[in-house]
This record gives structure tokens, C-alpha cells and sequence, in this order.
């Protein structure tokens, strides 16, 4: 401080003063053991020490002591200075110690005891590790430098875990730039390269003594973090010139954490990769909107490092987004977006942000046998509704490796700035050859592509026979969809004359069937909402194993009409609980076990891994008992007197519409699925598509247009209304003959039989066979 002790009138004294100010660090104060188990009467050691005693601001005369619980200093307590004590005594009961300075009231930390019995499993003192009772956690403090605590499990065999948690060490100049990050809503480009140049130092200089300790990882996690509330942070950059210099030391940074930082994170939690990852990308985003802002129109900040090309630019409105500009060569990886999906935006200009990355996109996939063929490639444009676009960006891609394997064109789907997987919606391959492929997506993102098929594939064959497929299921199920709508309209309306239990179960089927079909047209792709997914995965598992039960229920209905072994009233609440109860059994017992986690994935919400046995187990078991079912059936029309009269021309001829009839309902078209398992029987996998997508329409044209019984009520009720609309006294004539003509219609298909009598219709017969006792053949009508 400078006093003027004398002033003189019309003299003006200047002068200066120069002062040093120095900010010291708060003391931290370690103690050791943090908490142990002992025997009674067993002797302890208590360290306690200033972990930064050089940094620290500590007060002369000032010391550290250790205390009791009511703050009495320990008695017989030494140490290498006033601030490293370690204290010697006899522990008979469960107690807790103080450590801090002066009467331990300042920044104090805490030691306990705990006496267990002789006898009791303990894992044994190890390093700074205390003797810790079986099934119990041990905590000791973080290295120096380092706030929080490690963590070790004392296993039920008495011996140490080998892994120790470290993810609660945070080095502390870290975190002080939190702690100034976090009071900050808006912050300078200078405060920003004070904080880049602090983490920089970290992240490009190799701390050999905090890899040796094993929390390294947890330096790249928390940079990760710090780089992440920086982008986060609305910076003001004066000019262009500011934000590029900022932009380079940034995004060196991020470089740095790409190519060695994850990998550390990596090897020491495989987990945190794609966090850490995921949190890099959303912060160049992040991070090149406050650049924008100090960027005029048709400005660029260009950055080039090793593994990663970055641009961020403003330019007019009505300008094609091309990246990267200076590469324009066939095999180079590059994107088009056509100034026409820009026309939603209402600025002038166009500001985005276009990056390729190298080496990136392994931790994000979900499927074995699949690798990442290219770079990413990545364009955010400002305040664009990227799922809107009104053209398709086209992306060309120069393969890592030649190959005839055939590649697909995916991005990384966004859930509130967490990157969950690669996934394929909204992105198509237009072409590719050993070298280059060319994907057009209607969406932005970060896009690469994925190989996951053998070598041995013919390409252009497979991929035709994928679009074939495709067509025929979408165009199958449609058809399949409409024929189950009319097939319940119909025995609805007509259910008076063909109310039976076999036409419940026929209207049951259409229905689950019409379910199942529209989830899977609908949603079985709608895997942004991973809860959203795993509902209808789950919907779909019960809905599909609901058919299968139903068919089971019409194959047991079927055995009963023909071998008569049971009272076909008394089975019938049996056979509607299996047709619905026992797939939500399935379902339940499945989703139970697998705790939802086999329900969807980034793909397709559909059962994936071992989930999938709990539909593949049940189809099949079905399908096995309505295969022994059709057998009997054969068996039993074939072994008739009725038909030993017939043909062979006639025998097969009934047969074949019989089998026809029958396979739609009773499921075993989903046999061609099974032999459909391999690239080598694509003739298989046709038939399957094929037959089940359309197996509703099946049951329409098998149970409704060529059913004989379906057949004469629609007549007559055709007849009906053809004779209300004639003059009161013809009327009263036809409907006599009418009644006449239907009355004779409808006899049973037993008295049909006994007069001899065949139509061209769809019947066949069947037999009712007892063990005694021959009875009279009946018809089913399919």
C-alpha cells in the first residue's frame, strides 16, 4: 500500500507499485485405513498425512492431529513432521478416529474400526489395503493428486478381488476446471484456451506415474467431460481469426482422445468406449456452433489432423453442400447434398459442419462377424430439421479393402446426444464395387459402411434376391392382411349358419394373424425409442406364438373330428385357453428371464440372440405335432371305403385339395423357414415368404371362396335379397321355392353322401374311426 503523506498544491505525484500475489491450494488430508475389520484386542496402525503439503496453505505453528471421536487427541502418536502422524493402539471395540489440523476440526477426515469374530473370514492386509471382513468393500484413498476413493471387493473365500474400481478418482487440476466451467453459461475464447491448453498438457503428455496407478483412463473420461461442457458453453469469438486458432488447439484435443485416449478408456473399461466416443462426436457439433457465429459468409475453418478432416463454413443459400472441396478424385470418400434439401431453411446462409473421421465406428456395432469398411463421414447444417430433408445426400465411399462382399450403408442413430448404434433406416446402397461404394440417405448424420457376409456370396445375386424377397413379403402380408379382414367379416355375418368351434378358431386365427401382420408392416423397424422397440418385439412374440397355438388348437379340433377319442364340448374352454394363454406364458416366462434385453435391437425389433428359442422352440414343436396331425388325417381319408372306390387320378386329386386346405391353417408352411437356413436353398427361402405371407389370403380363398358350406349361405342369402325386390305375389312364390331349394341345401353332408350325391366343391371326406365300432364317413368342408 502506498501512502501520499504530503500534498502539494499543483504537484501531481505518479508513480507504481508492484505486488506478488500467490493462491495456495486447501490442505488435503489423507488417513489410512479408511475403514478395517479386526479381532478384538488386535494391535492397528493410523496414518494421517497432507497429501499436497507443498501446494497447501497451512498457517505456522499449525499441525495435524489424530482424535477421538469427541476431538481428545489420541495419545502416543509420532510422525516424520507436524504434517504425516501415525498413531499405534489396541482396538477392543468398534471405533472411529479423526485426522485434521489443529484439534481436528479442519478439513478432517475419518478412520473406523470394526471387531469382528474370531474365526470370521477376513481377506488379509495387502499393500495400503486393510484386513476386510468377507463379502465386504475396502476403500482406500486415490492416488496424490487425486481426489475420491479406490474400491476392492473382499470375496466370500476370504481373498481379494483382482479388480480394483478407480472410477471414482478425478485428478484435481481437472477438477478445478469443472468448477470453473460450471459456474459459466457463456464463456471468452480466452477462458476457453486456458482450459484447452490445461487439458492439452494432460492428454498429449504421457503421466507415467497415473498410468502406472491404473486411473489414467479416468483422465481421458474426465477431459472428455470438460471438452464436452466447453461445447456445450455459447462461446464469443471476436473474429474469424480467434475461432480458427481456438478451432485447431479444440479439435487437436479431440484428435488426441480419438486416436490413444479411448483406446486407454478401452482397455480399462471396454463400456466407457462408446460413451466416451459418443460424447467426442456430439461435441464437435456442439463446439462448431459458436465457431459459425464468428464466420461471414463464405469463411471456412479448416482443420486437418491425421485421423480426422474437419470444415466448418458459412455459404449463400441455394449453394450444393460439397466435402471435402480440394478431393474431387473417383476412389475418394466424399458426400453431395444437393442445394434442394436446403430449401426448408429461412436464413440466407448456410452454415454447417462436415467432418471425416478415420479409425472410428467399431464400438458402436451390435453384430458379430461385422467390421466398419470405410471412414465416417459426418454434416450437421444449422438449424435444419435433418429427418425432413426435401433431397437425398449421396455419399461415396473408398472401401478399406477391396472385396466382392456387399457392404451396407448405415449411420449412427441419436438419442438425446447418446449415439446408441449403427442402423440402416433411411440409408440405401445405389451401387458399389470392390472398391467404392455410393449409399443416398434422407437424413444427416454420421454415415459409414458395414460388411457382415462371407466372401463366397454371389452379390448381384443376393442382393436381387434381398429386393425380391422384400417386395414379395410386403405385397404377401398386404394380401394376407385383406383376406383375414373379409374372412372375420364374413363368418361374423353369416354366423348363425356357421356358428361351429372350428370357425371360432378359423375367426380367432384371421385375427392374431391381422395383428401380427400389421405390427410387423408397421413397426418392426421403429427402433429409435429402444422401450418403444422392445413392446413391440414383445407384441410380435405373442401374436405370432398366439397363431402357432391356434393352429395347434385347430389340429387338435381336427384329430377329435377324426379319430372321436374325445367329447368335442367338454375340450373347447381348453382349446381357446391354449390358443391365448399359452403364448403369454411363453411370452412372460421369456421376458422374465431375459429381463427384456433379447427384445429388439438397432436393427429390428424382433427377438434376437438365445431370446429367439422362445419363439423358434414352441413354432417348431407345433408345427412337429399339426405335421403327425395331417398324417392321420391322409391316413384316415385314404384307408375309407368311400375312397377305395376312386381313381388314382381321384385319389390324388382329393388329396392334394385336402393338404391345400389344410396346410394354411394348421401352420406347416412355416416348414420352408427352417429349410430356408443357408445361402445354398434360396429356393426354400422363396416358398417361405411366399406362403406365409400369404397365408391369410390362403384361409379366405381355402375356408371362404371354395368352402362348400360358406358357398351356400352366401347363395341363399343372395336369394333372399334378390326376391325382396319382386312384386308382392311373386315374391310370396319364390320364397317357397326359395325355402324349398335352401331347406335342400342344407341337409347335413351325411344325407349329401347317402344319396350318391358329389359337387365339384372343396370337400373331402373323413371318416370317424372308433376302436370298436365302424361308423358312417362324415365331410369337412375346408
Amino acid at each position: 500500500m502506498c501512502i501520499v503523506k504530503e500534498e502539494i498544491p499543483g504537484i501531481h505525484f505518479t508513480g507504481e507499485a508492484k505486488t506478488e500475489i500467490r493462491i495456495k491450494q486447501k490442505p488435503t488430508i489423507v488417513i489410512k485405513p479408511i475403514r478395517s475389520s479386526v479381532t478384538k484386542e488386535d494391535s492397528v496402525n493410523i496414518t494421517c498425512y497432507v497429501s499436497n503439503k507443498s501446494e497447501a496453505y497451512l498457517r505456522n505453528n499449525t499441525a495435524i492431529n489424530i482424535c477421538f471421536a469427541n476431538n481428545t487427541n489420541v495419545p502416543g502418536c509420532s510422525g516424520i513432521d507436524s504434517y504425516n502422524v501415525t498413531c499405534t493402539l489396541t482396538v477392543v471395540t468398534n471405533i472411529s478416529f479423526i485426522c485434521g489440523i489443529g484439534n481436528c476440526t479442519l478439513s478432517n477426515q475419518m478412520s473406523t474400526f470394526t471387531v469382528v469374530n474370531k474365526g470370521s473370514k477376513l481377506c488379509s492386509s495387502e499393500a495400503d489395503w486393510p484386513p476386510t471382513l468377507e463379502g465386504n468393500e475396502a476403500n482406500i484413498p486415490c492416488p496424490d493428486g487425486y481426489s475420491g476413493l479406490e474400491a476392492r471387493k473382499c470375496k466370500t473365500d476370504g481373498s481379494w478381488a483382482t479388480e480394483i474400481n478407480r472410477d471414482g478418482c478425478k485428478l484435481k487440476e481437472l477438477e478445478q476446471l469443472e468448477n470453473i466451467l460450471n459456474t459459466a453459461t457463456e464463456i471468452s475464447a480466452t477462458v476457453v484456451d486456458s482450459s484447452l491448453s490445461s487439458l492439452s498438457n494432460i492428454v498429449n503428455n504421457s503421466n507415467m506415474a497415473s498410468k502406472n496407478a491404473g486411473v489414467f483412463h479416468n483422465d481421458i473420461v474426465q477431459s472428455v467431460a470438460i471438452i464436452s461442457q466447453i461445447a456445450s458453453k455459447n462461446v464469443t469469438f471476436s473474429d474469424h481469426e480467434t475461432a480458427n486458432k481456438t478451432t485447431q488447439v479444440f479439435m487437436g484435443i479431440v484428435s488426441t482422445l480419438l486416436e490413444t485416449g479411448k483406446t486407454d478408456v478401452k482397455a480399462a473399461s471396454k463400456s466407457k468406449e462408446k460413451e466416451v466416443t459418443s460424447k467426442i462426436l456430439a461435441s464437435i457439433d456442439n463446439f462448431a456452433k459458436s465457431v459459425t457465429g464468428a464466420l461471414q459468409v463464405n469463411q471456412s475453418v479448416i482443420v486437418r489432423k491425421p485421423n480426422m478432416l474437419v470444415s466448418i463454413e458459412k455459404v449463400p443459400k441455394g449453394t450444393d453442400i460439397n466435402f471435402p472441396k480440394e478431393d474431387n478424385s473417383d476412389s475418394a470418400t466424399r458426400f453431395k447434398l444437393p442445394q434442394k434439401a436446403l430449401e426448408s431453411l429461412s436464413e440466407k446462409t448456410v452454415s454447417f459442419t462436415a467432418v471425416k473421421y478415420d479409425n472410428l465406428g467399431a464400438e458402436f456395432i451390435s453384430k458379430n462377424n461385422t467390421s466398419i469398411d470405410s471412414s465416417v463421414l459426418s454434416l450437421t447444417v444449422d438449424n435444419l430439421n435433418s429427418n425432413n430433408l426435401q433431397g437425398n445426400i449421396s455419399l461415396t465411399f473408398h472401401r478399406k479393402n477391396e472385396s466382392r462382399r456387399p457392404p451396407e450403408c448405415v449411420f449412427l442413430s441419436r438419442s438425446q446426444d447418446r449415439i446408441s448404434a449403427w442402423n440402416t433406416s433411411g440409408c440405401s446402397v445405389e451401387n458399389f464395387t470392390n472398391s467404392q461404394v455410393i449409399c443416398s440417405c434422407n437424413h444427416l448424420t454420421n454415415f459409414a459402411i458395414l460388411l457382415s457376409l462371407p466372401d463366397e456370396v454371389d452379390i448381384k445375386a443376393l442382393t436381387g434376391h434381398f429386393k425380391a424377397l422384400t417386395l414379395i413379403t410386403f405385397i404377401g402380408c398386404g394380401l394376407s392382411i385383406l383376406g383375414a379382414l373379409i374372412t372375420i367379416f364374413i363368418y361374423l355375418y353369416f354366423w348363425r349358419y356357421l356358428k361351429s368351434r372350428r370357425s371360432v378358431l378359423v375367426v380367432n386365427l384371421c385375427f392374431a394373424l391381422f395383428i401380427a401382420y400389421m405390427l410387423f408392416l408397421t413397426a418392426v423397424e421403429q427402433t429409435n425409442d429402444k422401450v418403444g422397440c422392445a413392446v413391440i418385439a414383445a407384441l410380435l412374440h405373442y401374436f405370432f406364438l398366439a397363431m402357432f397355438c391356434i393352429m395347434l388348437a385347430l389340429g387338435i379340433d381336427l384329430a377329435v373330428a377324426v379319430l372321436d377319442v374325445f367329447n368335442s364340448r367338454s375340450s373347447s374352454a381348453f382349446l381357446f385357453l391354449l390358443s391365448w394363454g399359452l403364448p403369454a406364458a411363453i411370452v412372460g416366462i421369456t421376458l422374465g428371464t431375459t429381463k427384456t434385453s433379447g427384445y429388439g435391437d438397432e436393427s429390428y425389433c424382433w427377438l434376437r440372440n438365445n431370446t429367439l428359442f422362445g419363439f423358434i422352440g414352441p413354432a417348431l414343436g407345433i408345427i412337429l405335432a399339426n405335421l403327425i396331425v395331417i398324417i392321420i388325417v391322409m391316413r384316415t381319408i385314404y384307408s375309407s371305403a368311400f375312397m377305395m372306390k376312386k381313381s388314382i387320378k381321384e385319389k390324388a386329386k382329393s388329396g392334394l385339395r385336402s393338404i391345400c386346405s389344410l396346410l394354411p391353417i394348421l401352420g406347416l408352411t412355416w416348414v420352408f423357414g427352417v429349410l430356408s437356413i443357408g445361402e445354398a436353398t434360396i429356393i426354400f427361402q422363396y416358398l417361405f415368404a411366399i406362403c406365409n405371407s400369404l397365408q391369410g389370403l390362403f384361409i379366405f380363398l381355402f375356408h371362404v371362396v371354395l368352402n362348400t358350406q360358406v358357398r351356400q349361405v352366401v347363395s341363399r342369402k343372395i336369394k333372399e335379397y334378390e326376391s325382396k325386390t319382386l312384386s308382392t305375389t311373386s315374391m310370396s312364390r319364390r320364397k317357397l321355392v326359395s325355402s324349398k331349394e335352401m331347406l335342400k341345401s342344407s341337409q347335413s353332408f351325411e344325407e349329401f353322401e347317402k344319396n350318391g350325391s358329389r359337387t365339384e366343391s372343396t370337400s373331402f371326406i373323413i371318416p370317424r374311426v372308433n376302436a370298436s365300432v365302424s361308423r358312417r364317413p362324415t365331410v369337412f368342408s375346408s
